[in-house]
């Protein structure tokens, strides 16, 4: 056999050990099939709150004590001129009376008296009339002495008429020798109530004159006669 052919046939026989199919190995077992693994459960997404209200701007605190100011030095006091210095008070006159009103006119005390003396003379009061007499009065010439005397002539003269029925409408208050320049000498029964120093109230009682005599007696002016 030439070579080639040993060659060839060596080559032929290389290739069928190579090629020559090998015996079955065994087949490998199947891999356990493995459990899926479980899935958590995805969380819920939770709803949003809702937006807050936006906030106010915070406001600047305020200190929680405020500094104590420093008390401001008293001026010094300007020395009091003489002119300054108040007046003293009056001789004589009672501490604070300085606003005190001043006392009524001689006119207005007057005419005071001579009210009060109709308001009682039309309402019947006899005590007031006795309080607001003298203690010598005239009634129209009549003169009764002492409060008793009074009172009783009072009482009398009063009870035929009607409290309440007579109303006051006028009155002017004059001194006496004035009244008497204006009407005329009064009847010598009334004449020295007119003196000097005593006032005539002249009065309108329904339409019907009534003149009253006043006199200063004990400090406080009294009606020491009437007539009408």
């Amino acid at each position: 056999m030439s070579g080639f052919t040993t060659a060839l046939a060596a080559l032929l026989l290389s290739q069928g050990a190579a090629t020559a199919p090998l015996p079955d190995a065994p087949a490998p077992a199947p891999a356990a099939e493995k459990a899926p693994a479980p899935v958590a459960p995805s969380p819920r997404p939770e709803p949003a709150p809702p937006a807050a209200a936006p906030a106010p701007p915070a406001r600047a605190a305020a200190p929680a004590v405020l500094p104590a100011r420093p008390a401001p030095s008293p001026a010094p006091a300007a020395p009091r001129s003489a002119s300054a210095a108040p007046a003293p008070p009056a001789a004589g006159a009672p501490a604070g009376s300085a606003a005190a009103a001043p006392p009524a006119s001689e006119r207005e005390q007057v005419a005071r008296t001579a009210l009060a003396f109709l308001d009682a003379l039309l309402a019947g009061d006899v005590p007031a009339l006795a309080g607001l007499s003298g203690d010598r009065f005239s009634f129209d010439g009549d003169v009764q002495s002492g409060r008793d005397a009074v009172r009783r002539a009072f009482r009398t003269g009063l009870s035929p008429r009607t409290p309440g029925r007579d109303v006051l409408l006028d009155l002017e208050i004059l001194p006496g020798p004035d009244a008497v320049s204006r009407l005329g000498p009064p009847p010598a029964r009334l004449a020295p109530l007119a003196a000097r120093g005593s006032w005539v109230a002249i009065a309108n009682v329904s339409g019907r004159p009534v003149v009253l005599f006043l006199s200063r007696a004990e400090g406080r002016w009294v009606v020491v006669g009437l007539h009408g």
